[in-house]
């Protein structure tokens, strides 16, 4: 069983998606306009936990997919590409393109990609046991905006350890704005992660009921 899941499609897609992030984590060693090397350490160590799990139980493409697109948005908000002034080149975090506020974006939709992987490896689980698709939704829901809450006790512990700098353990470009603080900022990120919850939430159960996703 091992020898087969280690050469599956979904075994595939992880190989795919780990080595996208490791390329990604050797380039910031060396190049400037990077992202932190932290930050490609902690999603490659979840990535592999998660390969794990997929080799002891066995788990659907759509959860290499889906974390590989959800960190893709936080990780490429962390590159200095976006010119604020003919002075300065800063990331999508702190962009005044976007009002500061790009991190609006990557805790509804990347976060909601996210949750799309982990509901889809809890769902068969909760579908034996809680039944009810209005229990099962409501459970989700909370769910993911416990993790969401304890992220932004990360960050928190992160600025209070290592104060200002980069990546999602400093404070930095996005975690304010001149039009709010730090408190506004964490809030409106678990805004965020409500909309992004109930949406893709919603629609992970809406398919499991009409199967808008599958062939018919």
């Amino acid at each position: 069983m091992l020898k087969k899941r280690l050469m599956d499609k979904t075994s595939f897609l992880f190989y795919v998606v780990i080595s996208f992030y490791l390329i990604q984590a050797l380039v910031a060693l060396f190049s400037p306009i990077s992202p932190p090397v932290w930050d490609f350490t902690i999603v490659l160590l979840l990535l592999v936990v998660v390969f794990v799990a997929h080799l002891v139980i066995g788990l659907k493409r759509t959860v290499p997919l889906f974390m590989g697109v959800g960190f893709l948005f936080h990780t490429i908000g962390l590159y200095k590409i976006i010119p604020y002034n003919e002075y300065y080149v800063g990331t999508l975090y702190g962009a005044p393109q976007l009002n500061y506020h790009y991190d609006w974006i990557v805790h509804s939709v990347g976060w909601g990609f996210l949750t799309i992987a982990l509901v889809s490896i809890l769902y068969p689980y909760l579908k034996q046991t809680l039944r009810n698709p209005w229990l099962i939704f409501s459970f989700l829901v909370l769910l993911v905006m416990g993790f969401g809450a304890l992220n932004e006790i990360i960050e928190f512990m992160g600025f209070t350890l290592w104060g200002y700098g980069e990546g999602f353990m400093e404070f930095g470009e996005g975690d304010s704005s001149p039009y709010g603080g730090p408190w506004n900022n964490s809030m409106m990120d678990m805004v965020s992660n409500l909309v992004g919850a109930i949406t893709f939430i919603g629609v992970f159960m809406l398919d499991k009921k009409y199967g808008f996703f599958r062939g018919r």
